[in-house]
């Protein structure tokens, strides 16, 4: 029985593993991803405050966004910091992409000004809070889930 798990990864098919997985450590994940946002906003609220409401307006959508990203990447990933900063990067842009896009296409809606709002602090608060996840998280995490299984 060893032998199928071992090599098929699939629920529902028969999916050959073609790349080895990480084991994800769930205290130090999820004290990562609230941890972050609290960690940037306590080193910057110097800066006009606006890191600490960057807490009240774009924490749930980095809540709703990053959680299952995060999930997915250290999944097969080692969780190495630019990786995360890369791919909190990608998603802003993603993000704001679509909802500009979205914003066009729908008459009447002020979502083009929102996207390009939030896209426009996320620029810049999504990669901090992308390295304060890596630092937390990788400082955390314990030596079994550095190891692909």
């Amino acid at each position: 029985m060893t032998e199928i798990t071992a090599k098929y990864d699939g629920i529902f098919w028969s999916a050959p593993r073609t790349s080895p997985r990480y084991l994800i450590d769930p205290v130090a994940f999820f004290i990562a991803l609230f941890g972050a946002p609290l960690l940037v906003a306590l080193l910057g609220f110097w800066a006009l405050f606006i890191p600490v409401f960057a807490l009240v307006f774009g924490g749930p959508i980095y809540l709703l966004l990053a959680t299952p990203a995060l999930l997915i990447h250290l999944r097969f990933r080692d969780g190495d910091t630019g990786g995360i900063i890369t791919l909190a990067f990608t998603i802003v842009i993603g993000t704001a992409a679509a909802g500009w896009v979205y914003g066009l296409l729908v008459p009447d809606s002020d979502a083009a000004i929102f996207a390009l709002f939030y896209g426009g602090f996320g620029l810049v608060l999504g990669p901090l809070w992308g390295w304060a996840f890596g630092w937390i998280y990788n400082r955390l995490r314990s030596d079994f889930s550095r190891v692909p299984h």
